[in-house]
């Protein structure tokens, strides 16, 4: 009985947090389904547990929709599809033998007009294209209003990095507010799981 509830347990955690990738639009629903250790941009607004490798970003004050609605400044950037300008976040508190399986932020493409849009790349090789042009429509790109949310729930990687994505366009320059990059939970937190479940199975069983 114990073997087989604890099996149930990490099949469940196996097939959410490792199966095949999930978009998140809304934010409360990422965070429900993202337990563990959330590294994100600290308050105010600078890397807090994270590192990051960029050629063209920093933090400074939001220049498009996110102006007025966010806690200090945000990620300012802009990548080109020719350029090679890019940007990598990565663990930076110390724990990176935990690989993340999750990663949402605020975007807002509209600083400068709608450029090429970006694509989000992986260390597990998942790639996702987002664009925010109304107007012109994101071809073979996920539509993300500006300023609103989009995260991913996936298999485990250890960095992001921010390229041009594949919309018509120059440089896409953005904005970027509360990145939040999940580590896995660790074992013993799936151990406490397995032991609530399994409470329950005996309480059930002395009240049958």
């Amino acid at each position: 009985m114990r073997t087989i509830l604890f099996g149930l347990v990490l099949a469940l955690f196996a097939s959410t947090a490792f199966a095949d990738p999930v978009i998140y639009t809304d934010y409360e629903a990422w965070l429900a389904a993202t337990p563990g250790d959330h590294d994100a941009f600290g308050s105010p607004e600078d890397l807090g547990d994270l590192a990051v490798i960029t050629t063209t970003g920093s933090f400074g004050a939001p220049r498009g929709v996110l102006a007025g609605g966010t806690d200090g400044l945000v990620w300012n950037d802009a990548v080109t599809r020719d350029g090679g300008e890019a940007t990598t976040f990565s663990d930076g508190d110390g724990d990176a033998q935990i690989p993340y399986y999750a990663f949402g932020g605020l975007w807002d493409f509209s600083p400068n007009g709608y450029g090429s849009g970006l694509t989000l790349t992986l260390s597990n090789g998942d790639v996702f294209n987002i664009c925010g042009d109304p107007v012109n429509g994101c071809v073979s790109s996920l539509y993300v209003p500006n300023g609103s949310f989009f995260g991913v729930v996936t298999s485990p990687f250890t960095t992001l990095t921010i390229t041009a994505g594949n919309q018509l366009g120059g440089a896409e320059t953005f904005d970027l507010s509360n990145l939040d990059m999940v580590h896995a939970p660790e074992p013993a937190s799936l151990l406490l799981l397995g032991a609530g479940l399994l409470g329950l199975g005996l309480l059930k069983k002395s009240r049958a």
